[in-house]
């Protein structure tokens, strides 16, 4: 009997191609894969096979959804996509691990040392034999895609960004919490709405943080025009976080001409063709880092309470505009980045799959371990609600028109031949994966398969 793993994709330029890879590397096993946007996996559960369904969270809005999973059949295991890099450990777990939802899984893959030991500890699960086995030290597929065996994927990409923009400066934003694309009050407003806000202080707690993201929002906004001034002959690249206002960054750098703004594929092969990173608190602070590049946490506000620890401690703190085009300045002459052995092992803490066997791998093999999802048919009702998700989808890009082009800036879109193109790229990169096929299954789905 196949054994099969679903996996949805809700931000499809963070998240594409490392669970494209988790899929090859699950059907090169034995697995059958579903692969598919999110949405459409869930509209279409009920015509779905059962299996092992793989979520991105196990926050308080998962509990209800896991137990209908599970009364459907499937198995259920879940990491969590912001489980990395967090600016208060309090404010993570109580915004992001419920135990009632963890309660639900059978597996709940860890980042690295660092987390596993934070969910522990909300658990009160103590390190005796025994306990914690549900939390799998595995990493995450998406920085398999940062190891030398994986890059050459994104090899080509980035000789064409380079090709476009030349040797550009690249600069990454991390301030939805203040600039999101439903506007400043809405992440309050949605925690407020799942019951993660409860308490006066707790309003209090998440207003000074969306007000804090406000500063350093306008403080990179007032040292990008001294940065376009300083290096006229470089383009500029502003990539902004996919929940972010892309076009309120457009209206605030209109007026300089070397500026692009630019939210377009994975954010890897960006990465790799520039030679310096500007950031805040974001992860691809510790991406830069992975892939050997000199990043600058430009810090214009500092919070002991809301600044990430670990991206700025694995990149070189500036705190102002001029020590910025400095610090720039310097990194575009030196062209490589020396490791430092204090950085070294804070990325160690944190991130637990560097080498080794990859992240996926140590999925896989931990899925191998699992009892057999219940393959029971859905009740007849459920199916035909199913085949009508087209429908349903087309009804609500009409009358939610705002929130339709919310989910296109995360998901713009996926298609057969994109999947076999990039899945080709991932085979001739890795050396592997060359009997790893795919085709269409549902809508907006594709199934991976070993020939």
């Amino acid at each position: 009997m196949a054994r099969w793993l679903l996996l949805p994709v809700e931000t499809k330029a963070r998240e594409f191609h490392a669970k494209l890879l988790l899929a090859a590397v699950a059907a090169e096993a034995g697995w059958d894969v579903l692969l598919g946007e999110q949405n459409a996996i869930l509209a279409q559960l009920p015509v779905l096979p059962r299996g092992v369904y793989l979520d991105k969270s196990i926050a308080r809005t998962k509990t209800a959804h896991f137990r209908r999973l599970r009364a459907a059949g499937h198995r259920i295991v879940a990491w969590c996509e912001e489980g990395l890099v967090y600016r208060d450990r309090d404010a993570y777990l109580h915004e992001r691990i419920c135990l009632d939802s963890l309660a639900e899984v059978d597996r709940f893959f860890c980042w690295g040392e660092v987390q596993r030991e934070d969910v522990l500890s909300k658990a009160g699960l103590q390190e005796r034999p025994g306990d914690g086995d549900k939390l799998v030290l595995a990493g995450n597929p998406r920085f398999d895609l940062l190891r030398p065996s994986c890059r050459g994927l994104f090899a080509a990409e980035a000789e064409q960004l380079n090709r476009e923009h030349g040797d550009y400066i690249l600069i990454n934003t991390n301030f939805a919490r203040y600039n999101h694309f439903n506007g400043p009050d809405y992440l309050i407003e949605v925690l407020r709405q799942r019951g993660t806000l409860t308490t006066a202080e707790q309003e209090g707690f998440y207003s000074r943080w969306r007000d804090f993201l406000g500063e350093l929002f306008h403080g990179f906004a007032a040292a990008i025009p001294a940065l376009s001034k300083a290096f006229p002959d470089r383009t500029i690249v502003l990539r902004p976080h996919p929940s972010e206002n892309h076009q309120r960054w457009s209206e605030l750098t209109r007026d300089l001409p070397n500026v692009r703004v630019v939210y377009q594929g994975n954010v890897v092969p960006w990465l790799m063709a520039s030679p310096v990173l500007v950031h805040n608190s974001c992860t691809t602070g510790l991406e830069s880092f992975l892939l050997d590049k000199p990043a600058l946490a430009f810090r214009p506000a500092t919070s002991e309470t809301y600044d990430s620890y670990l991206p700025n401690a694995v990149s070189r703190s500036v705190w102002s505009a001029d020590e910025l085009i400095e610090s720039v300045r310097d990194a575009l002459a030196a062209g490589h980045v020396a490791k430092d052995a204090q950085a070294d092992n804070v990325a160690a803490r944190y991130y637990a799959a560097r080498d080794g066997a990859l992240a996926a791998e140590r999925v896989v093999a931990t899925l191998d371990t699992l009892p057999a999802a219940d393959n029971r048919p859905a009740p007849p009702v459920a199916r035909l609600k199913a085949r009508a998700a087209p429908l349903r989808d087309l009804a609500r890009r009409v009358l939610r028109p705002r929130q339709a082009a919310y989910v296109r800036q995360k998901f713009p879109g996926l298609d057969l031949t994109e999947t076999e193109a990039e899945l080709a790229r991932l085979a001739t990169a890795a050396d592997r994966f060359g009997n790893v096929t795919v085709g269409p299954h549902a809508w907006r789905c594709f199934h991976l398969r070993a020939a």
